[in-house]
Order: C-alpha cells, then structure tokens, then sequence
C-alpha cells in the first residue's frame, strides 16, 4: 500500500513540474496565413489571424466579444503597420484592406483581412513579403505563406518566423520544384508537438504498449522485441489512418464537419485512456489507433484546408506536411516510451498507468464539454502550460522512471533469500502466464 501511495504521489509530482505556468505559449493551430493570388491583372492577399493571439499581441479581449469584426479598424491598422510587399524592382506596393471577416478552422476562431496590391509598373516575378504581425510580440508564431499563381497552381513559398520575417515570391519553375516544401515538413512537426489532443491520444496508446491482454487483464511481457513490435505496429496503424483521410480530405474526397471531427477527437483520447486502465479488446492499441486516426486526419487536413491547400495542385505541401506528422510521432515515441518501458518493469507501473490515464480522461472530457459548447474548458490554462514545456514532461517521466527502478531494486535485494527465487515480492517471476505477470 505504502509503495502504492509513493506512486500515485510521484505522478502528480511529475504532473505538477509539467503544469508549471508559462509565460508564452505557442500553437501551431493559431499560426497566421497569409495566402497570395497572383493572377494576370495583379496580386492580392488574404491574411488570416486566430482571434487568441491577436489578443496576446495587442493585449486586447476581442476573444470575448460576440462579433469580433466590430475591431475591424484596429485590426486592419495593425496590419498594415506589420506588412510590406516589396516588387522585385525594389518598389513597394501600396495596400488596400477590405472588410474584416471572422472564419473558423479545426476549432480556432480566426479573422480574415484582405488586402488588395499596388503592382505599379513593378513585374509579378521575384516580389517579396514583409511581415511581423504577431511575430513581433508573440515569440514562435509562425506566418504559412501560400501561393495560387495564374495556373491556378498552389505552393508554399514559405513560412514566416522570428528567424525570418520575409519570403519572396520567385517565379514559376522555382515554386514547382518545391520551395518552402521543408517548411511545410516543419509546420506539420510542430503541429503535433503544440497539439495537445494529438499528443494525448499518441501517449495514452503508449501506456499499455509494454504490456499484454491476459484473461481481460494487463500483464507484464517478458519480451523486448515483442514490446517493440507492439510499438511499431501502434504507431504504424495511426500512421495509416490520419494519412488516408489526411489526404483524402485533402483532396476534396471527404467532408466532414469541423465541430464534429473535435469532439470525436476528444473522445479518441478518451477511448485511448479507458483501454489503457482495462482492455477493451486485444490489440486494442492498433485498433483504436488506426480507427480513431482517420479521425485525427480529418483535423489535419481541416489545418490545410484553412491555409488554402487542396486539391492535386498542393499535393507536394500535403506531402510535407504529412512527413512532419510523422517525424513528430517518432519523436514523442522515442523520447517517452524508454521511460514508459523502464516503468514497467517495476511494481509502480499500475499506479503510474491508471494515473496517466485518468488525466487523459479529465483532459477529454474538458475538450469535450467545451467543443460541444456546454462550458468553458476548465483545463484551457494547464493545457497551454503543459505545451510549453514538452521537454519537462519527458524529463519528469523519465526521472520518475529512474527513481522507480532503483527503488525497486533495491527493495528486490534487501528481500531476496540465498538459494530461493524471490517470491516477496508478487510479479517479479514472469514464468507464469506464458512470461506475463499481472499489473
């Protein structure tokens, strides 16, 4: 009972650590568009900017307001202070703003500004963009160019950072051949690091990946390529499923509604987390990871759909985008699943597993109360607080790790009898149940 309670305690220390307030937090879904159409009578834009940023920029409350669009002034003068369009002569366009719009993607509420270009005398070709908007006051914001030249060709020239606040627009032959394709490989890894719907599915999956289904019950497995196997088959079968609605949904094959697809995202990680405190079925890992991953491509695809990229035209950015998906997905595996592993070789791992899983469930019932518009997400802070700090969560679980093996091997030493096997402490002998034991 004592090592119980040390248990549960040393999660909701590692849980206390990772919900540390920030003072900055990023989010790959609130990043800015800034998407150009190039035809043959001139160029014009539309900037698109999520509605919570603003506010941290400007300090202002627009979020609360019923209609946003009432700020349209202030927000077009903030705009056009923080944007320049330069042609390739060196002359720079004259700017002229419409109307403000409000617009929803995947959940963020956003305002739309468009902007018409004064191209003067100035060739279409070699133009460049200017733009801090947010940037400036929000450290790690990012602005996703887009480009629809005269063919009706879509291209991502680039993606506006602190690093770099320009991209200029080059000619035809230098979009086909891929330019800002790295960036868009970029924008999709940070998407899921900053997402944390996604990062919660992906780790309640991980929870039972070091165990197996006996009798209705988890049990330890003996086997560490067995584990491994297990793993990569996770990880394969939620690679499948977001990437065929991904690109389907991409592609205009598929339509399903924003609001929907957020709530059965929020109850992906609740379904992720009840099979990691009892099995729902064997393999449950794969199945569940596969099924609800269609659902999880649906979302990424909503994030394209909203930068304006669809259809054949913008596959190679699709592509990209999917590739920074998956490098993310490795990444969260491989940083927190030794961890995971290591813990389950000791007597914690119960406490650490129910524990884990109980947070995703509070987790998914916040989201699922506030997409269903019942109240207000009551966890909206800690998951911000959690975000901006990824690398403590995975130091403190892999300190809780640490500390747990030691205890329990030392507990395994002091307890042992010369000339038996260790039987005081129940588990530790993985003969039974085909190399299993009961956790």
């Amino acid at each position: 009972m004592m090592r119980r309670l040390l248990a549960c305690l040393a999660v909701l220390l590692a849980a206390a650590l990772a919900l540390l307030p920030s003072s900055a937090s990023a989010h790959s879904l609130e990043s800015s568009t800034i998407s150009v159409h190039v035809t043959d009578a001139g160029v014009d834009a539309t900037i698109s900017v999520a509605v919570d940023t603003l506010d941290e920029a400007l300090g202002t409350d627009y979020a609360h307001d019923t209609d946003p669009t009432i700020h349209a002034d202030a927000v077009i003068a903030y705009l056009a202070e923080h944007l320049e369009v330069t042609g390739g002569d060196g002359t720079t366009w004259g700017e002229s703003f419409s109307g403000v719009t409000r617009t929803d993607v995947e959940g963020i509420d956003s305002l739309s500004v468009d902007v018409d270009l004064d191209t003067g005398t100035s060739d279409l070709e070699g133009f460049t963009i200017a733009y801090d908007a947010i940037i400036e006051a929000v450290p790690g914001h990012e602005a996703v160019v887009v480009l629809t030249d005269a063919d009706g060709e879509i291209s991502t020239p680039g993606v506006i950072s602190g690093e770099g606040d320009t991209v200029t627009i080059g000619d035809a032959a230098e979009q086909g051949a891929g330019a800002g394709t790295l960036d868009m490989v970029g924008y999709g890894f940070h998407h899921v690091l900053e997402g944390a719907d996604h990062l919660l599915f992906l780790l309640a999956l991980l929870l039972p990946a070091p165990l197996v289904v006996v009798a209705g019950r988890w049990r330890r497995r003996g086997e560490v390529g067995a584990t491994a196997r297990r793993v990569a088959a996770i990880v394969t079968s939620f690679t499948v499923g977001h990437s065929i609605t991904l690109i389907a949904s991409s592609l205009g094959w598929v339509s399903v509604p924003s609001a929907l697809v957020e709530v059965l995202i929020a109850v992906s990680v609740g379904v992720a987390a009840l099979h990691a405190i009892r099995p729902v079925v064997p393999h449950g890992e794969e199945l569940i990871a596969g099924a609800f991953g269609l659902v999880h491509g649906l979302a990424f695809a909503g994030i394209l759909t909203g930068l304006g990229l669809r259809s054949t035209t913008s596959l190679l950015a699709l592509l990209a985008f999917n590739l920074g998906v998956e490098l993310a997905q490795l990444t969260v595996t491989a940083t927190v699943f030794p961890s995971l592993y290591l813990l389950a070789r000791t007597h914690f791992y119960p406490a650490v597993r129910v524990g884990g899983a109980v947070l995703a469930i509070l987790a998914a019932l916040g989201w699922v109360v506030d997409r269903l518009g019942l109240a207000a997400n009551p966890l909206s802070g800690v998951e911000d607080a959690v975000i901006a700090r990824p690398w403590l969560v995975v130091a403190a679980v892999a300190g809780l790790a640490g500390a747990a093996w030691l205890v329990d091997r030392r507990t395994r030493q002091e307890t042992v009898v010369p000339g038996r096997a260790d039987r005081s402490l129940p588990g530790l002998d993985t003969a039974s149940s085909g190399g299993a034991v009961e956790v």
